[in-house]
């Protein structure tokens, strides 16, 4: 072993020799994996593997046993892949700088119309003028996806601009404003552009979705159980996101987030800028939002305002947030899947009080909501991560705590510093 560091106050530092030392177990090993960004976006990647066949055939199985179909269908694991991003980049605003936003379904619409206008050949004629243009048809998957992306950046610039002048409920109440009235424009005067209530996608605004990198078919089934090419498309942006999320999260620049959510004006009191900080956060959770939407066009082929730009959906990002687990990486894929699995499954089973649930599903999800917070007020994640800590402290008191204790019949006792002898 190499020779202790002495250090000027006393102490002393000891040197590890690289075979783990003394006092180091097994588990410290995995807690200092556990801190590694290789290591964490792994292990999410073999979670996304097998997603689709917990939620298929191991929960279909469960059902046909006990009777009762709890079992997803093919797109679901997709789908709640989809609000995964956009609530991944809403918990950098919400979980770190402490901004809730009820706008951010207009990053989410908006660049689900921009994705669904850029794959159409629809010709659209601009009212006033009269101007025909014909849409490009370019109905590239990754194509479609960087354009989303894009628009709801351009988007969040002026509308982040105006709202985080603001502070608290007035800010929240802002970015609801402008989602409402990006809605509504949809809805009837720009009918033109998105198909108003009939939706964007059907006949005479349909469009087609091209082969992904121009060999691979979406809809044909992938190597992973369960899932189609679609769900793997989705799954590796989910990857990219995460992975992305946590290097945010972990740079000089998410420290200035986090301290934003904590203390605003000592931030301010040290020198940094920030509105511009803040506004950047709003930004880039906007760029998430938007990636979000791109894929929910792919997804679902069909756009409505209802879906996309209603002011429920940005209310959704917020549930899913807090269900989850408010300021973690992980905690809003859990509280996107609750959330997701309670819509579409949940919806169509009968329950002994309720009965049949169907458009009650939102009763059951409160319900859901109040147990949560109420016995896991850190979200679905922190309560899992605790009983993971717990479960942790045991086996090292039980396993190690033992091994690692000297016998105390034949030691030599060593007397602590600053101790007298005639104690």
């Amino acid at each position: 072993m190499a020779e202790d560091d002495p250090r000027t106050d006393g102490g002393t530092v000891i040197a590890d020799d690289g075979g783990g030392g003394s006092g180091r177990n097994p588990i410290d090993r995995v807690r200092q994996l556990a801190d590694d960004e290789r290591v964490v976006v792994a292990g999410i990647g073999i979670s996304l593997v097998f997603l689709p066949l917990f939620l298929v055939e191991i929960l279909g199985l469960i059902g046909s046993l006990i009777g009762t179909g709890i079992g997803g269908y093919e797109g679901l694991a997709s789908l709640v892949l989809i609000f995964g991003i956009a609530v991944v980049g809403y918990n950098i605003l919400l979980g770190y700088v402490g901004l809730i936003s009820f706008g951010h379904a207009a990053f989410f619409g908006t660049a689900a119309y921009a994705s669904a206008l850029l794959a159409s050949t629809v010709d659209v004629t601009v009212p006033g003028i009269g101007v025909t243009i014909g849409m490009p048809g370019l109905g590239s998957p990754v194509l479609m996806v960087l354009v989303g992306g894009v628009m709801a950046t351009l988007l969040a610039w002026p509308i982040g601009f105006l709202s985080i002048r603001r502070s608290g409920v007035y800010f929240a109440v802002l970015t609801l404003t402008f989602g409402q009235m990006l809605y509504f424009f949809a809805l009837a005067p720009g009918s033109w552009l998105t198909g108003g209530d009939n939706g964007f996608g059907v006949s005479e605004s349909s469009f087609e979705v091209h082969q992904l990198l121009g060999v691979l078919h979406l809809e044909v089934p992938s190597p992973i159980i369960a899932a189609n090419w679609i769900y793997v498309f989705v799954a590796v942006l989910t990857l990219a996101s995460v992975a992305v999320a946590y290097r945010i999260i972990n740079s000089p620049y998410g420290l200035i987030f986090e301290a934003l959510g904590e203390n605003e004006q000592r931030v301010e009191f040290v020198g940094f800028n920030v509105f511009r900080y803040k506004l950047m956060a709003f930004i880039i959770s906007a760029a998430f939002a938007g990636i979000a939407g791109a894929l929910f066009t792919i997804h679902e082929s069909y756009i409505h305002p209802g879906t996309a730009l209603y002011w429920i959906t940005s209310g959704d990002f917020v549930i899913m947030n807090v269900v989850g687990g408010v300021g973690t990486l992980v905690g809003p894929l859990f509280g996107a899947l609750l959330f997701e699995y309670i819509s579409n499954v949940i919806s169509g089973i009968s329950l002994p009080v309720i009965g049949s649930v169907g458009s009650l599903w939102r009763l059951v999800l409160g319900a859901t909501f109040v147990i949560i917070v109420w016995f896991f007020p850190d979200g679905l994640w922190g309560g899992i991560r605790a009983g993971l800590v717990r479960a942790v402290h045991f086996v090292e008191r039980t396993a190690f705590d033992a091994s690692e204790t000297p016998a105390t019949s034949g030691d030599m006792d060593v007397e602590e510093p600053g101790s007298g002898g005639d104690d």
